[in-house]
């Protein structure tokens, strides 16, 4: 199965630091928001929480994709530095009560709508700020594709689990992200198709990456027939217990066993 007119965007976030390194919070020095994001030239930027995010506008090729991801992260760059502010790509970071406390009430609340798990097809359970000063930094990648219906959206994110989520935790050993986002099969359906949040923001880190993502997402969509295949040598089972603890041997074996490093 091939899905047609496909895009590719994204939404990541960053911590953001002052110029010795020391991170600390957005609010204030970004503008934006959920609902009506700071304009870009290739897409928009927010605060969510203590960090940036910024989204970019759906791109139809490779080239496309990491010209909108350069535009935007300079940009949001730009709007740091006029705050002595710096983007930081880290997946996670844990302040004190204390910090949380100096930057105002809404960096004590954090977490948006509930999510999807592509394995149970169940809401995933939204988790709770309170008591919590563990901050995360998603990667969420967004597929658009013509006419998306619920099955091929699921199906699509059970193959992203095989083909970016299992590699993604030998490429980013961060594993305090997941244990508030970041779970395998992660995901919202959208009018336009699918936003997959398994991984961290790990992949801005270089075009290398980006591209690598870019060619694993666009793989995914041209190859979707593969899945009964793939699950009949790692269920879903296994790789949500891989994917959710950050096994990195079992994914190691994995990936192996798929010949994943062939795409």
């Amino acid at each position: 199965m091939r899905l047609s007119n496909v895009t590719v965007g994204a939404d990541p976030e960053v911590f953001v630091a002052t110029s010795d390194g020391s991170i600390t919070s957005a609010i204030g020095h970004v503008g934006g928001s959920k609902l009506f994001p700071r304009p870009v030239t290739d897409g928009g930027v927010q605060e969510d929480n203590v960090l940036a995010e910024f989204n970019i506008n759906p791109a139809r090729s490779k080239m496309e994709f990491i010209n909108n991801m350069d535009s935007v992260m300079a940009d949001l760059k730009s709007i740091l530095e006029s705050n002595q502010l710096q983007p930081i790509i880290i997946p996670s970071h844990t302040y004190t009560t204390e910090q949380l406390q100096s930057f105002g009430p809404d960096a004590m609340e954090f977490g948006c709508s509930s999510e999807w798990n592509a394995w149970t097809d169940r809401r995933l359970p939204k988790p709770k700020s309170e008591g919590h000063t563990l901050r995360t930094a998603g990667g969420h990648i967004h597929v658009g594709y013509d006419d998306p219906q619920t099955f091929t959206n699921l199906s699509l994110v059970k193959m992203l689990d095989y083909v970016i989520g299992l590699p993604s935790i030998l490429i980013d050993t961060d594993s305090q992200r997941r244990k508030l986002y970041g779970k395998a099969g992660s995901m919202r359906h959208k009018d336009y198709g699918v936003e997959y949040r398994t991984v961290s923001n790990f992949w801005l880190g270089s075009q290398e990456l980006m591209s690598w993502v870019y060619d694993r997402t666009l793989w995914a969509t041209q190859n979707l027939n593969l899945l009964p295949e793939f699950m009949e040598i790692a269920d879903g089972n296994t790789i949500r217990k891989v994917i959710n603890n950050s096994k990195s041997r079992e994914a190691t074996n994995i990936i192996n066993d798929l010949n994943l490093e062939a795409i």
